[in-house]
C-alpha cells in the first residue's frame, strides 16, 4: 500500500487524514448522499507476507461485518465496505468530538456522575452487541468517542468475536490492548461477553481515579497484575459505585456481572444510592469535659488537698497539713485509714438460690423468644400465602379481560405486574406481556411501521429471552427492513442482522425447527450475496456464500442454492 494520500476511495472523496494507528482514517465526502463520512483504510505494513496480509484483510472484513450488522445509537454506523485497486476500506458515520482517551489525558479523571453516564452508554452498546452475537474484545478509552452533542459511541470492532461464526484465531492467541484485557483474554482462553464487562470495569476505574487499575512497566508486568493482583481501592469514590467496579474486575468470569445490562442496572442504582454519613458526636453520660470539676484557686491560698483530708480526716495535732517535716514542699499525708472489711452480700445458700432462679428466668425468656419468632414466621408464611392468592387473582383478571385493545392490555399488565410480590406469578405475567408485545409488533408491521415494530419485538424478546418465536419475529422484520434500504451496504447489513436473529432462534429451539432456522439464516445470506454479485462485488459475495455454507444444514435449500451459485 502506498503511503500517499489518496484523492478517492471508491465513491468517497478524501478530504484529510484524521487518525493513524493500525489503520488510517480519513475525513471524506460522499457525493451520492451529500454527507460527510469517515473512511478507514486497511494499512498493511510493508514487507508483510502474503499470509499476514490475508489475515489482516480477514480482520478488516470482520470489523465491517461485526459493526455493520449492529444498528444502535451508541455504536458507530457502518455504511459500506469495499475495495478500490487493492485498497480495502470501510465508510462509516463521521463522529464530531473526541475520544475518551483525549478527555482523560486532558482532565486526568471524570466526576463520578459523568463517569457513570459514559459507562452506562457504553454498556448499552455492549448489551446490544452481545445480544446480536458480537463480543467486542477491545473495549478501551481510544475506542469510546465522546460527541459534541453529549452522546457516546463505541467504535472499532476490528478484533470482535462473532459468536455465531468460527473463531479466526487459534487457541492461545491473544488479541486486545494489554491494560484493558480480561484475565482469560490475557492467557488466551475462550472468552464471552463477561470479558467486555471486565474491560469496561477497567475504563470506569480509570475514569474515576485517573489511574489504570493494573499497572506495570511492560506487557509481562501488566499481564501478571491483571491475572494475580487486586486493584487498589478507591476511597474517594462512593462506596456503592466502588462495589460495582470491584465486581466487574473479578478475576473469575463467574463472579462478575453476567451481562452488560446487569452491570448497567447496578451502576444506575449505585449513582442514586445515598452515601451514608457518620452520626454526629454524642458524649456519653460518663464523659466530663477537662477541668470541669476542679475548684478554683483563690489568690494567696493553697488548693485544698484531695483524698482523705477532703472527706473530713484531720491530721495529728500540731502538724502542718501542707508540710510534713518542713522540707520538700507539700507532702501527702503518711496516714491513710484502712478500708473497712466488707461482708458478703449473700450467704452461700442465698447465692445458690439466686443462680437457680436466674437460670429459670433465662429459660422462660428463651421460650418466649422462640414462641415470638415462631408466630412471626407463621404470620409471614400466611402473608405470603395471601399475597400469592392475591397475585393469582390479579393474573386471572388480566387473562380474563376480553374486548380490550392490545395497547390497553399492555398498559394494564405493566401496571399490575408492579403490584405482584410472587416471583412465580410475576414471571407468568411477563410471559403474557411478551405475547402482547409480539401481537403489537405484528400489527405495526401490517401498517408498515417497521421501526416501531422493531421496538415491540425487541421488548418481547427482553421479557422472554428463552422463546425462539421472538427471535424469528426479528429475523423476518430485518428482512423487510433490508428491502426498504436503498443503499446496498445498509441492505447487506440488514440481511446479516436477519441471519444472526435466525441463528439465535436456532440456538434457543431444541426441536425439529432448529434446522429450519439455520436454513433460513443461510438463505438470507445467499440473497445478500446475489445482490453483491450483481453490483460487481464478487469477493464480498463469495464471503457470504462461504458463511452460508458453514451455518446451513447439509440437507436444505441453502446448500441447493450454493450448488447452483456458479
Amino acid at each position: 500500500m502506498s503511503g500517499s494520500l489518496p484523492t478517492t476511495l471508491g465513491k468517497y472523496q478524501i478530504i484529510r487524514e484524521i487518525a493513524r494507528s493500525n489503520d488510517i482514517v480519513y475525513e471524506a465526502y460522499d457525493p451520492a448522499m451529500n454527507r460527510r463520512v469517515a473512511v478507514k483504510e486497511l494499512a498493511v505494513p510493508s514487507g508483510s507476507t502474503q499470509q499476514s496480509k490475508e489475515e489482516r484483510v480477514k480482520r478488516f472484513m470482520r470489523e465491517a461485518k461485526a459493526a455493520g450488522s449492529l444498528s444502535h445509537p451508541n455504536i458507530v454506523t457502518i455504511f459500506e465496505v469495499g475495495e478500490d485497486a487493492g485498497r480495502y476500506f470501510l465508510a462509516m458515520e463521521y463522529l464530531d468530538g473526541k475520544t475518551l482517551r483525549n478527555e482523560l489525558d486532558a482532565s486526568g479523571f471524570l466526576p463520578a456522575a459523568k463517569a457513570v453516564d459514559v459507562a452506562v452508554e457504553v454498556l448499552s452498546a455492549l448489551e446490544f452487541s452481545h445480544r446480536n452475537g458480537v463480543v467486542h474484545r477491545d473495549v478501551k478509552p481510544e475506542n469510546v468517542q465522546l460527541l459534541t452533542d453529549g452522546r457516546v459511541k463505541l467504535t472499532d470492532f476490528g478484533i470482535a468475536r462473532l459468536v455465531f461464526e468460527p473463531n479466526i484465531t487459534m487457541d492461545g492467541q491473544v488479541f486486545g490492548t494489554p491494560s484493558y484485557m480480561s484475565p482469560e483474554q490475557v492467557v488466551g482462553k475462550e472468552i464471552d461477553v463477561r470479558s467486555d464487562v471486565f474491560s469496561l470495569g477497567t475504563i470506569l476505574y480509570e475514569m474515576l481515579s485517573g489511574q489504570k487499575p493494573f499497572k506495570g512497566d511492560n506487557v509481562v508486568a501488566i499481564s501478571y497484575a491483571i491475572t494475580h493482583k487486586d486493584p487498589d481501592p478507591l476511597p474517594q469514590v462512593p462506596h456503592a459505585i466502588w462495589q460495582v467496579v470491584r465486581r466487574a474486575l473479578e478475576k473469575s468470569p463467574a463472579q462478575r456481572f453476567d451481562s452488560a445490562k446487569q452491570m448497567s442496572d447496578a451502576l444506575k442504582a449505585a449513582i442514586t444510592s445515598p452515601e451514608p454519613s457518620p452520626p454526629p458526636f454524642q458524649p456519653t453520660a460518663a464523659f466530663t469535659p477537662p477541668m470541669q470539676n476542679v475548684p478554683p484557686v483563690i489568690h494567696g491560698q493553697a488548693p485544698p488537698m484531695a483524698g482523705s483530708y477532703q472527706q473530713g480526716f484531720k491530721p495529728p495535732p500540731g502538724s502542718n497539713p501542707f508540710n510534713f517535716g518542713g522540707r520538700g514542699g507539700p507532702q501527702p499525708s503518711p496516714f491513710i485509714p484502712p478500708a473497712a472489711a466488707r461482708k458478703p452480700m449473700l450467704t452461700p445458700d442465698q447465692a445458690f438460690f439466686a443462680r437457680k432462679a436466674g437460670t429459670i428466668v433465662l429459660a422462660v425468656v428463651a421460650l418466649f423468644v422462640l414462641l415470638f419468632v415462631g408466630l412471626n414466621r407463621l404470620a409471614d408464611s400466611m402473608g405470603r400465602y395471601t399475597d400469592s392468592q392475591s397475585d393469582q387473582r390479579l393474573l386471572s383478571d388480566l387473562r380474563g379481560a376480553a374486548g380490550m385493545a392490545v395497547n390497553d392490555k399492555i398498559a394494564e399488565y405493566e401496571l399490575k405486574i408492579g403490584r405482584m410480590s410472587s416471583a412465580y406469578y410475576r414471571e407468568q405475567a411477563r410471559g403474557d406481556l411478551a405475547v402482547l408485545y409480539e401481537e403489537r409488533g405484528k400489527e405495526l408491521v401490517a401498517r408498515g411501521m417497521l421501526d416501531e415494530a422493531y421496538a415491540a419485538f425487541s421488548t418481547a424478546r427482553d421479557l422472554d429471552p428463552t422463546h425462539a418465536a421472538y427471535a424469528t419475529d426479528l429475523a423476518s422484520l430485518f428482512e423487510l427492513l433490508a428491502k426498504r434500504e436503498s443503499d446496498l451496504g445498509s441492505r447487506v447489513g440488514r440481511y446479516e442482522q436477519a441471519c444472526n436473529a435466525w441463528l439465535e432462534a436456532a440456538k434457543l429451539d431444541r426441536g425439529e425447527q432448529r434446522r429450519d432456522y439455520e436454513d433460513a439464516a443461510g438463505l438470507v445470506l445467499m440473497q445478500a450475496a446475489r445482490e453483491l454479485r450483481q453490483a460487481g462485488r464478487a469477493n464480498d459475495a463469495q464471503r457470504l456464500v462461504n458463511r452460508a455454507y458453514d451455518i446451513s444444514p447439509p440437507q436444505g435449500r441453502t446448500r441447493r442454492a450454493i450448488g447452483q451459485w456458479r
